[in-house]
């Protein structure tokens, strides 16, 4: 049983590093198109101890819509479990360029010691109507240090 365990573990991480090469788009085409995205993460960090990373995300959307836009960065671990969420408005949509920073706030395992591996997922949301749509999703996994 633990070396079943141990294979899912295994098969998730090679599923969430293939994740970051591949970017997901809606079913339909997206509004905004993201020039540019940095990420801000130490790369070594205590166990235990509580955190921040920096999402920056430059973005254009389309000029000839009236669209409401927002930017949600999700912090997951390798078994997509959300650890941190954090969302900014970007606006109204006139075609101009946007550089959006979105803070996160994340703790280290306490029971971890060596390599680990989070997920940066970056969410562009259109509220289009009376709803809300994901205009583009964008996964970027990293590994931090934990211990001295």
């Amino acid at each position: 049983m633990h070396l079943q365990y141990r294979m899912i573990v295994v098969v998730l991480l090679a599923v969430v590093a293939l994740m970051g090469t591949i970017r997901f788009p809606p079913v339909l085409a997206s509004l905004c198109q993201v020039g540019n995205i940095h990420y801000n993460y130490p790369q070594q960090v205590t166990g235990g101890v509580r955190f921040g990373t920096t999402t920056t995300v430059s973005v254009v959307c389309a000029s000839d819509d009236a669209n409401y836009y927002s930017i949600r960065v999700d912090i997951n671990d390798p078994l997509f479990r959300v650890l941190s969420d954090s969302s900014a408005p970007i606006g109204y949509s006139q075609g101009q360029s946007w550089n959006v920073t979105v803070s996160n706030q994340v703790t280290a395992p306490a029971t971890l010691s060596g390599s680990w591996q989070i997920l940066f997922a970056v969410y562009i949301f259109a509220a289009i109507g009376s709803g809300e749509t994901i205009d583009s999703i964008t996964f970027n996994p990293v590994t931090i240090q934990i211990g001295a």
